[in-house]
């Protein structure tokens, strides 16, 4: 992994064969990243991908053992328990040109991932919301 800061910005190049999101994940946590957008741009020959069941109130998860093209990666980093915590889509082309989309769990890089953190100077964070069992954005009501 390589990286760039521009003011409250960071460009982050991942190699191949680096996992995306716990590499970010410790990036963010080693540069005390309290809040970021993120976006991405490259290419990976794995992926887990997951879709929020609203009726179970659980991800169902699958895995893509495939080369993929990053056609769509946004999201955020926030922090959950004073860790950073990631929430993140992607759509992900095929070689035919069909897509795959969804909650990205992780993604293996192949041949490089070009990463955009746009920081801002506050820290958000999550809580557990029971009636959806999901971990969501603090903020204030009004």
């Amino acid at each position: 992994m390589r990286h760039q800061q521009f003011g409250d910005r960071y460009i982050v190049r991942l190699e191949r064969g680096e996992c995306a999101v716990e590499r970010l994940m410790a990036f963010a946590e080693s540069q005390r990243i309290g809040f970021a957008n993120i976006s991405a741009a490259g290419a990976v020959n794995w992926a887990r991908l997951a879709y929020w069941n609203a009726k179970t109130r659980k991800y169902e998860e699958r895995e893509f053992d495939e080369q993929l093209e990053v056609v769509s990666f946004q999201g955020n980093s926030s922090l959950k328990d004073g860790k950073p915590f990631f929430h993140v889509h992607g759509v992900f082309a095929r070689q035919d040109f069909t897509v795959l989309a969804g909650h990205i769990k992780e993604i293996r890089v192949n041949p490089t991932l070009e990463v955009w953190l746009r920081t801002e100077d506050v820290s958000i964070r999550r809580t557990h919301e029971p009636e959806s069992g999901l971990d969501l954005l603090d903020l204030p009501r009004g």
